[in-house]
């Protein structure tokens, strides 16, 4: 039997929301839950939709009380639940089918106190990454602690993570009670107290983000003056428990993010609300700056620096005049005064006694970001951008940019210099915002940051062979000033890494490491040779080094390092030395475990007749699984599959089974709802062509529609934009559409995620692309007078169009 997880819902007033939430709980792969519904007091039908669930579902059981607020409503369900994990769940969110299966997988392989993970924002449009986790959940890390990397304290949510109750019950965790924001008091001590966590970069929370006319969610009455309240008494608890802790250093992380993000929400808002909330905004400062160090505001960005000074001795009108130039982390036009730069700030000149002039002082430093890596021939090309921020990069001589790659071990001792060439930028398209030249020529401009740097894989290997292990990028800056050393840091919107074959054996795989690219060479160990369906299974044929050792397992992981499960690996060959093998997946165990149908293969929920069974959101990471080999008492080893592998697709029954290398060359198995796949893709004209499969013969897809839609839409900010719908030409099983890039026919400039419909009453679901299709996409070109970026994003591709560089 499966571990049983207490999961905890807290009901108020969610009728609209809550059958989503509860039919998501209800479909999750692991088996062994127990929901606790704890209705706090509801005046809507969401106490009779939480019955209902509970009537025909003996996992679900319902609690009753009087409106008490969430912090007493998770209390109340901790403690009638009888799980060895714990999970919070918001009754107007969802999960995504593997969400527990994943957190609980990664604590029982490490034995760590909790798990977290990543979280996509749940819009009318569809899911985006969570701004706040897009940094923290980048990549995933077990065992690991709040020392190993800092910036978890970013991670606030409750609702993301599965504790171990021996854990919670051992620190004595409570919620908060009569207050909002219950979350902070307990994740940030959590994170400070734990042994070890578990970080996973895969998505298991969708925090839903009411659209506008909506009732507001929490988090989306940020000008109310009880909020405001509550978020600093919930930052000022979460902080003063860090300083009990005796732990200043952790209490010094917490206490810039805060004021980076928690409480920065509420200075933006100054300008805009009344003056009973600026003073309440003020005396709440004061108390909460009283106990953070000084050293704290000087780490953080120069308008932070200068707006917290003056909001710490209640300088109103000075502050406002600072927030009137733009929002607190917006950059500023930088002037010079002697040998200094500083942001041309109010107060520069005239001074103030609160605020000493080196907190205007123009950050510096190397700005790093590569936007693209592919190979071009047998070379791999790397492009993005690096430039001192504090110099900017406004000629392209200036600054002289310098590459290298840095042997992996000692014996080596090399250096490689790589060919550098610069390119202009139109402005900076980094994930930190643009930065085009000040109109007075002030601010230094960063319009030639651009470089991009070909990597020939033969120089990766000396006298004695291939130089295996992991190799770093190194840029040096040179100009005005002492030299400025950085590596290549990737930015948030991820390029894809793929990986190449470039010798017998021997692999070119770049990858990225503590938010920076690096090469490894590598000679797997283990490789697939083959994949096919046949006798109700997905057979992987592979060989080894040597003769596989009894009770080797093929295993499939949803996230890498986190095991889901093992199939037993058969030797194949002929003698005791030959390391070929076979391993035997069931189909119906993928089809089980995708989320699209229910344990007997049957489709559930209410989605759309292309699916089968439930909806597929847009922007979902659905059902797929990374394939390792793993011999008794050894790590997994990721499998690579071959240059010419082509992949499988197969339907099965209401889903389709596709096997196809990732963009760094592991088997990917993916269960997904069966429709086209994009299996080419070409510019001609100021259109992009994309053509590709259907299932079987096509028969039912004379109305199939090609969407483009807007990444950021449908968010509270504002309007969702339009789909831009086009119909696709079917023949036979193939089809084809024409994507105008120019005129008025084609999308505004933004990024558009590529969708597609069946039929007019049908929800879009994500377009997926094969290999061959993301190989042949023109990543980055000029297209007329605008500019043509093909981005991935997980497995979906994202179109970026802007204005061509001057």
């Amino acid at each position: 039997m499966p571990a049983l997880v207490t999961v905890v819902v807290p009901v108020f007033d969610v009728e609209d929301y809550l059958p989503e939430c509860l039919d998501s709980l209800a479909r999750q792969t692991w088996r062994g839950l127990e929901l606790v519904l704890v209705d706090d007091g509801s005046t809507d039908g969401s106490a009779a939709i939480a019955a209902g669930w509970a009537a025909r579902d003996d996992r679900f059981r319902l609690l009753r009380q009087d409106n008490r607020g969430l912090g007493a409503a998770r209390n109340v369900g901790l403690d009638h639940g009888t799980g060895e994990y714990l999970m919070f769940v918001d009754s107007d969110d969802v999960l995504p089918p593997y969400a527990v299966e994943v957190l609980v997988g990664a604590l029982e392989r490490t034995g760590s106190d909790f798990a977290s993970g990543n979280v996509a924002l749940l819009t009318g449009q569809g899911l985006r990454q969570s701004w706040l986790h897009r940094g923290t959940h980048r990549t995933t890390r077990l065992g690991i602690s709040l020392r190993d990397q800092p910036n978890l304290v970013y991670d606030r949510l409750a609702c993301n993570k599965v504790f171990r109750r021996s854990f919670w019950t051992g620190h004595r965790l409570r919620f908060p009670e009569g207050i909002r924001y219950e979350d902070i008091p307990v994740t940030i001590p959590a994170y400070a107290v734990a042994r070890q966590v578990d970080v996973l970069d895969l998505p298991v929370y969708y925090w839903r983000q009411r659209p506008p006319g909506a009732v507001r969610s929490l988090s989306q009455r940020q000008d109310e003056v009880p909020n405001l309240v509550d978020r600093f008494a919930a930052v000022t608890s979460a902080s003063r428990s860090l300083a009990r802790l005796a732990e200043p250093e952790l209490k010094r992380w917490y206490d810039e993010s805060a004021l980076r993000s928690d409480l920065r929400m509420f200075l933006d808002l100054l300008p805009v609300v009344d003056d009973a909330y600026r003073r309440r905004f003020l005396d709440l400062t004061v108390d909460f700056l009283a106990g953070v160090d000084e050293s704290v505001l000087d780490r953080l960005a120069p308008r932070l620096r200068v707006a917290w000074r003056l909001a710490r001795e209640r300088a109103l009108p000075e502050l406002l005049a600072v927030l009137a130039v733009g929002p607190a982390g917006q950059p500023s036009t930088v002037v010079r005064r002697g040998l200094r730069r500083y942001l041309d700030l109010p107060l520069l000149d005239a001074g103030h006694p609160a605020v000493p002039r080196r907190a205007y002082r123009a950050p510096g430093g190397v700005r790093t970001e590569v936007h693209e890596a592919r190979w071009v021939g047998n070379r791999l090309l790397v492009r993005g951008l690096a430039y001192d921020v504090s110099r900017g990069a406004a000629r392209p001589w200036q600054p002289i940019r310098l590459l290298w790659l840095r042997a992996p071990a000692r014996r080596w001792r090399r250096m490689l210099p790589l060919p550098t060439r610069v390119h202009p930028t139109g402005g900076v398209h980094a994930t930190g915002g643009t930065e085009p030249p000040g109109a007075d020529g002030r601010q230094p401009g960063a319009g030639w940051a651009g470089f991009s740097t070909l990597v020939d894989p033969r120089r990766l290997r000396g006298r004695g062979g291939w130089a295996i292990g992991d190799w770093s990028f190194l840029v040096l800056l040179v100009g005005a000033g002492r030299p400025r050393p950085g590596m290549l840091a990737v930015g948030d919107a991820r390029p894809a890494l793929p990986a190449r074959w470039v010798d017998a054996g021997v692999r070119v795989v770049p990858f990225v490491r503590s938010g920076r690219l690096w090469l490894r060479v590598e000679r797997p160990g283990a490789r697939v040779t083959g994949v096919r369906v046949a006798e109700k299974a997905l057979l992987v044929e592979g060989v080894a080094g040597r003769r596989p050792a009894p009770g080797t397992t093929v295993c499939l992981s949803r996230v890498t390092g986190v095991v889901g499960r093992a199939y037993p690996v058969l030797p194949t060959g002929a003698g005791p030395v030959d390391g070929c093998w076979t391993a035997r997946v069931p189909l119906e165990d993928l089809v089980a475990d995708s989320g699209l149908v229910d344990g007997d293969a049957r489709p559930v929920g209410d989605g759309p007749a292309a699916t089968g069974g439930r909806a597929v959101l847009v922007g979902e990471a659905g059902a797929g699984w990374r394939v390792a080999l793993a011999e008794p008492g050894a790590e997994p080893v990721e499998l690579p599959v071959p240059a010419d592998f082509t992949g499988v697709r197969q339907v099965l029954g209401p889903v389709e089974l596709m096997a196809r290398p990732t963009d760094d060359g592991v088997l990917w198995l993916r269960v997904l709802p069966p429709g086209p796949v994009a299996a080419g893709a070409e510019l001609a004209d100021g259109t992009l062509v994309l053509t590709g499969g259907l299932p079987s013969d096509g028969e039912g897809w004379a109305e199939l529609r090609i969407l483009l839609r807007h990444r950021e839409s449908g968010t509270p900010t504002g309007p969702p934009l339009p789909d831009l719908v086009l119909p696709a030409e079917v023949r036979g099983a193939w089809w084809s559409v024409r994507i105008p890039l120019t005129g008025a026919d084609g999308p505004a400039d933004g990024d558009w995620v590529p969708l597609y419909r069946r039929r007019s009453d049908e929800m879009p679901v994500d377009l997926p692309f094969d290999v061959s299709a993301r190989r042949m996409l023109p990543r980055d070109v000029n297209v007329g007078i605008r500019r043509l970026e093909l981005l991935p994003d997980r497995e979906r591709e994202v179109v970026r169009l802007g204005p061509r560089p001057a």
